[in-house]
Formats: C-alpha cells, structure tokens, sequence
C-alpha cells in the first residue's frame, strides 16, 4: 500500500486555504477584521486521501484485541481457583485436591483426619510431584499433634500423649522431633513421680520437713501437670494430714491421763480423723491401743468384782474399736458374775436366765477365754445348777404373783425346795422372805382399813377406836410403820378434842381480865399434849401482862425520881425490877442512863488528883473507874480516873457485908440488846440501906410467880425464863466514904443515897 504524495506547491482554493489556514479571532470577525469582506484570501484547502481512516482504525482494533487477550491471560494466572468442595472428594479427584481436603482435616484436630492425611501423602511414591509439598505439610500436621499432646500431658495423661503423636510416621521429616518431644515428656514425667512419690511417703512418716522439700521441688519442673496440679494437691493434703496429726497428738495427750474417761475422750478424738488421711492408720492403731488399756482396767476391776466399776469402763469402747467384740465379752462375763454372786440383783428372772444361758453357750463356743472365767470368779461347773435353780425360783415367782396368800405358801413352798448347797439358796430364801412380807400385808391391811373407816366419824369415840383397830398391827410386821403413823395422828386429834375446852376456858377467863385464873386453867393443858404449846405462848403472854401491870408503877415512880435529879433513888427504885420481869431490860436501859448521867456529875465535882508520891498509896491514872478500896479503919485512899467507861473494880475490900466489888466491866448503852457485860457481880454480900434492905438478885420463878405485895402463887413451878446463874443488879452509886466503925466488922450502912445531888 503507498501512501499518497502531497504537492507542495499545489494550489489550493480561496475556500479551501480558509480552512486550513489559521486565523485570528480578529480575522473571523467581521466587524472587527472589515477587509475580510473587501478582499478575500487565496489559499486552498488540504484534501486527504480516500481510504486513510480505515486502515487506521483497522490497526487500532488489531492491536485491542492483542492487548485484552494478553489481560485476560494475565488475570486468568493470577486469580485463585475456587477451592475444591472437599464433602465431595473421592479417591478419584485430583491429588492437589485431596491434599486441599487432607490439610483442612488436620486443621481441625481430629486424630482420624491427621491420620488420613499422613497415610494419603505415604501413599504417594517420592517422584509424584505433591510429595514435596505433601512432606511440608507432614511436619505441620506433626506440630499439631505435638500441641495437643502438650494438653494432654498438662492434664496428665502421659500416656495419651504418647498415643497420639505415634501416629507420625518414621518417613516424616517431623518424625525426630516427635521422638524427642516423647523422651523429653518421659523424664520430666519420671522426674515429677519420684518427687511425688517421695513426698508422699514422707507424709505417711509425718516427717513434715522432708515432704516440703520434695513439694518445693515439684514447682521447679517443666512439667505443668506436676509443676501446678500435683504441686497444689500436695500442698492441700499436707495441710490437712497436719490437722489430722494435730488432732492426733492431742488424743495421746488426753490419754496420758490413763483414766476411763480420757482414754475415752482420747478414742473419740482420735476417730475424728479422716479415714482417708495417711495419718489415719496411726490414729487405727492407737485406738486399738487405748481400748487395750481400757479393756485392761475392766479386767482388773471383774477381778476384784468391781461390778459396776466393770460396767462403767468396757462399755466405753466404742464400735469401731478393733476390740469391741472383746469388750463386749468382758460385758458379759460381768454380767454372768452379777447374775451368779449377787442373788439379790433386781433383774427380770427371764433377763438373769438369758444373761447365763448366753454367758454358757459363749464357754462352750470357747469364744471367750476361760482364763476370764477364772479372773471373774465364776465357777464353770456350777452354770448348769444356776440356770436350774433359777428355772425353778421362775416357776415359784409365777405363782406368787397371783396374790393370794395360799399361792404366796405355795411359791414359798416351791422356793424352799432349793437346797442349801445349790448355789441359788440365797435368791431363794430372798424371795422367801419377800413373799412372807407380802402375805403379812395382805392379814393386816384389813386393820387398817377399818381404822381409817372408823376415823371418819370424826368424834372422840371414833377416833379412840381407830386408834385401838390400828394397834393391832404389831411390832415387825410391814404395815407397822404405816400404823403407827396413823396412830399418832388419831391420838393427835383425840387429844385437840379433850384439851379445847380446857384453853377455850382459859381464853374466856383472859377476856374478862382475870388472867390469874386464865393462867391456873391453861396450866392443866399436860406437856407433851397436842395443844401444849398453843396454851405455853398463852401463858407467856398473860404472865407478861401481869408482870407489866405490877412494874410500870415502879418503872414510872424511877422515871419521875430521875426527872427531880435523885438519880440515885431512881437507879434504886428500878432496880426493884428483877431479871426475868417484863420491864426488865427497859428498867435496865433507864438505869444505865441515870449511872452515865451521876458519873458525869461526879467527875465534874471531884477534885483533881495530886501527884504521886513513893510514901502514898493510889491509883493509876490510866486505870478505869475507882481503883482503890475501903480498907478496915482508913479513909479511901483511890482517886477518880479521868477515864469514864466505868467502874473498873468498886471497892475491893471494903467492909465485912459492904460492897465488894462494884461495877466490874461497864455497860451497853443500846437498849435493844441489853448490856453486853453489864454488872458483872452485883452485890456480893448485900447493900443494907435504912428504908430497902434489898440484898441478891433476882434468880428469876424458882416455884413459881410471886409479886411483892403476895400477888399469884402457881402451884405448877412455872418459870417464865430459864433462872441465870448469878442475876446481876445494878448498885447504887458509892458515897464518900463515912468514918468505920471501931470494931471493923459490921455491916457498912451508906449515906442517903441523895447525897450528891440533893
């Protein structure tokens, strides 16, 4: 194809040469170009040749088409495939998408699909073209079993483990890191055993320090089943096997005691371990131990027949004791020897004979040794007669309890058939008496019976005969103690009825203010009768009426000397009222008033003392109250203490039948309670005035009540208080000491009793 030549010299058209050529703005213009249109251009347009655009674009096209299908190559070798559908793969599909599939069965961690993969790449031979991808593959499937072998070893399942990446094959090129892996998880596994195994043999031993080393090591491990898991396990079972021995200890201290009741405390403490502690074993074994020494205390104690002593200590061994059966046999022997030795136990006759019966088949199984038989005293040969003896005492016992008097002979009767050599003569002659006691109760009750109806008629007569029924219960008889009691009630009561009238009487005789005669008839009322203390307080109380009607005149004629100032006239007025009297202990009060106030009085008017001298003789001043004496034809040569607790001495010697000694120890100022030593002596011979001639004290009713103007006389003795000894008086107050008599040895007769104060 020749492409057409332009001439360049060609000339063109004036129309043509204006499209060709360029123009200005200006020149398009018309009105601003206005020679366009006067003088027009001479040039021609360029004319291509026919055809040049068609082969121009065909080039265009071929070379679009190169280019898009060279892209659409391109792309085709870049983009993926769509992954196969491994749901439908069969043995016939193509390798790579088989071992698509395979890799996306291991990824999921299913030992079957790691499996089938491995077994589908050795399937291949060496040259196939997958094989070095498939070998590639074979290592990372090999890496996940490693994984999660490392689990399964973590949860300590070493063989699981090793299970699982056996299904590597040798022609792996992961294979000899599995082998590795394998020896690796094998010594840190037989390294973690023995540190386990050691640390729990030494918590067997409670050698605590050594299982913490060994529980310490553990942590070191690479191991995270031992490392962790074991490691805390040990830790918590050493934690509570410590608790346990603890427990432990504290049992065998509690039975170092060796009584019954902390071996017991002991084995109960002791059982408290947990069965499933290493400790535990220990704590079996002192159990066995300390029931041994209990045991061994209820064999010491059957010896010696301690019964009861028996009883209290085997049966203290408990059930999962290893010798409970042992103690059990104890009991039982104990038992056996109750039954034997003591014929008046109480027990049931049916649960004696099982207790023997028992007690014999057990020493003919030769379950129990005889040799206990022996140490309990109980002789073999003589079970069989017990066991006859007590059949026979059973039969009898079933007759008396039908409560007739001839049953109750015929057991007696039955009873006594037993022997004196049998060894249940003693249960016999028991039961024996007991059944004659019983028919005693059955003759006498009828007494008491009609006594107890004969009272209800409440009067004396019934009462009388109620009390002759009972009577007839005799001495020794089983009802006699009830007899007797009724008696002394009916005899109460018969003795109320006789003796009402006497102090109803007397009562009425009070009432009308003639008391005397109340006294005389309450008086009749016998000692040791039913009413006698009821008619005594009567007594009491109208004799102290009596008393206080015949002192309070004296009592107030004392009061009204007191209040004039002759308290010497009053202290002897009321002393008139002697011990034992109504009045006494308020006269006794007033006078110890009125001796407070004269002594006051005195003090204040005596001189005071010179000072001693070695020719004179007088009293210290520390002494209390007047210290000298009267001696026989000399003046007092005492002075006045200046201490004011009264009179320590009084005249000691004085005269023949004067005052001898005074006031010896003072006096109590409470009136409640009387003096606490009052006058001691009182007068010794007797205070000898002009007017009283009062001498002694009073010694209280010595036969009977007697008042000074004559008064009431009982012929009955009765005596109000109990006579003292010596009955104090108070003395009058010593006067100055008047000139003695020649002849010494007269009775001394005092100034008026005035003198000081009047």
């Amino acid at each position: 194809m020749t492409t057409p030549q332009f001439n360049q010299s060609t000339h063109f058209s004036a129309a043509g040469e204006a499209d060709l050529s360029p123009t200005s703005p200006l020149e398009l213009d018309p009105e601003n170009n206005p020679q366009t249109d006067q003088k027009p251009t001479n040039r021609r347009s360029l004319k291509l040749p026919k055809g040049f655009w068609g082969w121009q674009l065909l080039w265009l096209t071929v070379l679009l088409g190169f280019g898009t299908m060279g892209a659409g190559a391109l792309l085709w070798l870049l983009i993926t495939p769509p992954a196969p559908n491994c749901q439908e793969i069969s043995p016939l599909s193509a390798d790579g998408d088989r071992l698509y599939c395979a890799d996306q069965g291991a990824q999921s961690g299913e030992l079957t699909e790691i499996q089938a993969a491995f077994n589908l790449v050795e399937s291949w031979p060496a040259t196939h073209p997958l094989q070095p991808q498939g070998r590639k593959m074979m290592e990372k499937w090999a890496k996940l079993l490693i994984i999660q072998a490392n689990k399964k070893i973590d949860e300590g399942n070493l063989e699981g483990a090793i299970e699982l990446v056996s299904i590597v094959p040798k022609t792996s090129p992961a294979y000899s890191t599995v082998e590795e892996a394998i020896t690796d998880w094998k010594n840190d596994w037989d390294d973690g055993q023995k540190l386990y195994n050691t640390a729990i043999a030494a918590l067997k031993k409670q050698d605590w320090a050594q299982a913490f080393i060994n529980i310490q090591s553990l942590a070191k491990l690479n191991n995270a089943h031992w490392r962790e898991k074991r490691f805390n396990e040990l830790v918590d079972r050493m934690s509570v096997e410590r608790q346990g021995y603890q427990r432990l200890q504290e049992a065998r201290n509690i039975a170092q005691q060796n009584t019954a009741n902390s071996l017991e405390e002991a084995i109960t403490l002791a059982h408290q371990v947990n069965s499933q502690l290493y400790v535990n074993s220990v704590a079996r074994q002192e159990i066995k131990t300390w029931s041994q020494r209990l045991i061994d205390q209820a064999k010491q104690e059957l010896e010696a027949k301690n019964l009861s002593n028996v009883f209290n200590i085997a049966q203290r061994v408990p059930e999962y004791s290893p010798l409970y059966q042992d103690a059990q046999n104890l009991l039982l022997l104990a038992e056996v020897q109750d039954v034997s030795l003591n014929q008046a136990n109480s027990k049931p006759f049916i649960e004696k004979l099982v207790i023997l019966l028992e007690g014999k088949a057990a020493l003919d199984q030769q379950s129990i040794d005889q040799t206990l038989y022996q140490q309990a005293h109980i002789p073999t040969e003589q079970l069989d007669g017990q066991i006859q003896d007590l059949v026979a005492l059973q039969v009898a016992d079933g007759i008396a309890k039908i409560g007739h008097p001839l049953a109750l002979k015929l057991a007696m009767d039955q009873a006594q058939t037993i022997g004196s050599q049998r060894p249940r003569r003693i249960h016999a002659q028991t039961l024996v008496a007991h059944w004659r006691k019983e028919t005693q109760r059955i003759e006498d009750r009828p007494h008491l019976v009609l006594a107890r109806m004969l009272s209800e008629q409440e009067n004396l007569d019934g009462f009388k005969a109620a009390v002759a029924q009972a009577a007839q219960v005799v001495l020794g008889r089983p009802l006699r103690i009830e007899a007797q009691t009724l008696i002394a009630e009916w005899t109460k009561r018969v003795q109320i009825i006789e003796d009402q009238p006497l102090l109803n009487e007397a009562l009425t005789l009070a009432k009308e203010g003639n008391l005397s005669a109340a006294i005389d008839k309450a008086s009749e009322i016998e000692k040791g009768r039913a009413l006698y203390s009821q008619a005594r307080d009567q007594i009491n109380e109208w004799v102290a009426e009596v008393q206080i009607a015949e002192d309070r005149p004296i009592l107030d004629q004392a009061y009204g000397l007191a209040d004039k100032g002759s308290l010497s006239s009053a202290i002897s007025e009321a002393s008139r009222i002697r011990y034992g009297r109504a009045l006494y202990y308020e006269a006794q009060g007033a006078i110890a008033r009125w001796v407070e106030e004269r002594d006051a009085y005195w003090a204040s008017q005596q001189p005071k003392p010179s000072p001693p001298s070695s020719s004179s003789s007088s009293s210290s001043s520390q002494q209390s109250g007047y210290s000298g004496s009267y001696s026989s034809g000399s003046s007092s040569s005492s002075g006045y203490s200046s201490d004011s607790s009264g009179y320590s001495s009084g005249y000691s010697s004085g005269y023949s039948g004067g005052y001898s000694s005074g006031y010896s120890s003072g006096y109590s100022s409470d009136y409640n309670s009387g003096y606490s030593s009052g006058y001691s002596s009182g007068y010794s011979g007797g205070y000898s005035s002009g007017s009283s001639g009062y001498s002694g004290g009073y010694s209280g009713y010595s036969g009977g009540y007697s008042s000074g103007s004559g008064g009431y006389s009982s012929g009955s003795g009765y005596s109000s208080s109990p006579s003292p000894a010596a009955a104090p008086a108070p003395a009058p107050a010593p006067a100055a000491a008047p000139a003695p008599s020649s002849s010494g040895s007269g009775s001394y007769s005092p100034p008026d009793a005035n003198l000081f104060l009047e």
